[in-house]
């Protein structure tokens, strides 16, 4: 088959849980609202309950994706392959490039993603499997793109990407620019993938609750000034507002057509932040009342975004879980993190989450800077007087791009990328991992503090939720919830929601 576009994620994303590639799903359905023929080589793993002895076994599922995908790659004939990659899928997709490059010779492989947009130099350069690197959000990019390989401008005219020029022996870049309208943006092509797949009803989506749920994108871009994250480097490449909404009913429409069209019973907003812009989520809200919608949702949110009238709306049209970055116990340490929100904000809003029964799923984050014994006890002092339904604590780790690792006296090499995808596990095998200032094991702390805060019952109290079992009663999907309920079980055991159960290299 020939098409215009290819488009492809590391094999290693095929091991998420039942989340597709809503990236390239965009970029596919942008390309061919444009006109151009697109397809989506997409491989998920059959086996989803990611115990122990899947974990050890992961270099092996990988290498067979990766083999069935250059098996696939073969057989199509395309102009361009487009792949996006984070910093630690950076070997793993120049192995992928390569091998596509002799799949398909004269190919014009594409790079997207948080890595070539931060550190193009490393992906375009002489002797590079990949020809151009996306600076940005990739939809009119790629278009731009298509539009020039087919003669009809100069590559130097695309705003937004990185290229090696053999004459000036350096890598050219172009100014970058945001996409600014989402309205304007194509649904992502769905039809593009097994959607019958990746809507499989599980505990993974709203984490924890069993549910039949699509992710959904009603924003891009996040204001916070996190230093352990690359958001705030990324709002830096591009032009235009650090936060973009999609308005309320765009974002109904879609659910309405995932309801008609795929039947699922909730959905889970996948933005850096959500509840930016109150009036357009208390619009969205009233349009899922209104309209009577069959759904339950859930979202991540900044806790000095909500208040009680927005809580309460949130709560009446479905909203039943609100992931929350609480990162530390502390004002002081909150403040070095640049967290922008105080203890007094903390408190406030998970006590409105209880009084309106929305679940409360907390991540701390520890391995920080400076660290102290002190900071830990904090922590668990917080999380027991907060009582979150579910409590996630993760091991910082240094990623490129964050304003602790510009801060650092090292600098990975590219040969070490790979290693970041578990460095959260051998921090104390490679001391530039570790950040604290304590002798506390903190993966004994934090395996410790997901067990104990995670109880089977915390967990399953939503299952008691009347609108849960409202919507499991109309839902047009029941023979598939009896299929997966062998898969719920499953993790019950796994308690893979507490994400305590991680292999160690």
């Amino acid at each position: 088959m020939q098409y215009d576009a290819v488009l492809i994620s590391p094999p290693s994303r095929m091991i998420n849980h039942y989340r597709p590639p809503l990236a390239l799903l965009y970029i596919a359905g942008y390309l061919r609202h444009m006109g151009w023929s697109v397809k989506i080589i997409d491989r998920p793993m059959d086996q989803i309950v990611r115990d122990r002895a899947f974990l050890k076994n992961i270099p092996g599922q990988i290498m067979r994706i990766e083999a069935l995908m250059l098996e696939e790659l073969k057989n199509l004939h395309t102009r361009v392959l487009g792949i996006t990659f984070y910093t630690p899928e950076y070997q793993e997709v120049m192995t992928l490039a390569r091998a596509a490059k002799k799949a398909i010779p004269g190919v014009t492989v594409i790079a997207g993603g948080i890595h070539p947009a931060l550190y193009p130099d490393e992906a375009v350069f002489t002797g590079s499997p990949i020809d151009i690197a996306v600076n940005g959000e990739g939809e009119t990019v790629m278009h731009e793109i298509l539009t020039a390989l087919a003669g009809q401008k100069s590559l130097a005219d695309v705003n937004g990407i990185a290229y090696y020029n053999p004459h000036l022996k350096k890598t050219v870049k172009t100014s970058s620019r945001a996409v600014s309208g989402l309205d304007e943006i194509s649904y992502p092509a769905y039809d593009l993938v097994d959607m019958n797949y990746y809507l499989n009803a599980s505990p993974y989506a709203i984490r924890g609750c069993f549910l039949r749920a699509a992710y959904v994108l009603g924003s891009r871009g996040c204001p916070s000034q996190c230093t352990f994250c690359v958001a705030v480097n990324l709002r830096r490449q591009s032009l235009g507002k650090a936060v973009r909404m999609r308005s309320a009913e765009s974002m109904f429409a879609e659910i309405s057509d995932l309801k008609k069209n795929y039947l699922i019973d909730a959905f889970y907003f996948i933005d850096d932040l959500f509840t930016i812009d109150k009036e357009n989520i208390m619009r969205f809200c009233n349009l899922l009342v209104q309209n009577k919608s069959s759904v339950i949702w859930g979202c991540s949110a900044k806790a000095s975004t909500l208040d009680e009238e927005m809580i309460a709306s949130m709560a009446r049209s479905g909203c039943v879980q609100i992931d929350f970055g609480v990162e530390r116990g502390s004002d002081q340490a909150l403040a070095v993190l640049k967290k922008g929100i105080t203890l007094q904000i903390i408190r406030k809003v998970f006590a409105l989450c209880r009084k309106y029964r929305i679940r409360t799923f907390a991540n701390f984050l520890v391995n920080t800077p400076g660290e102290t014994a002190e900071d830990l006890a904090d922590i668990e002092k917080l999380i027991c007087e907060l009582k979150p339904d579910i409590v996630a604590v993760n091991i910082f780790t240094p990623y490129p791009g964050t304003e602790i690792y510009r801060n650092c006296s090292f600098r990975f090499d590219i040969a070490e990328y790979p290693m970041l995808t578990a460095a959260s596990r051998r921090i104390y095998k490679d001391r530039r991992l570790k950040f604290c200032s304590h002798a506390i094991n903190v993966i004994e702390w934090a395996d410790r503090v997901n067990r104990k805060y995670n109880s089977l019952f915390r967990n399953m109290r939503f299952y008691l939720n009347p609108r849960y079992w409202r919507v499991l009663l109309s839902s047009g999907a029941k023979i598939n919830y009896l299929k997966q309920a062998g898969l719920l079980l499953r993790e019950v055991v796994n308690q893979k929601f507490s994400r305590y159960a991680q292999a160690e290299d």
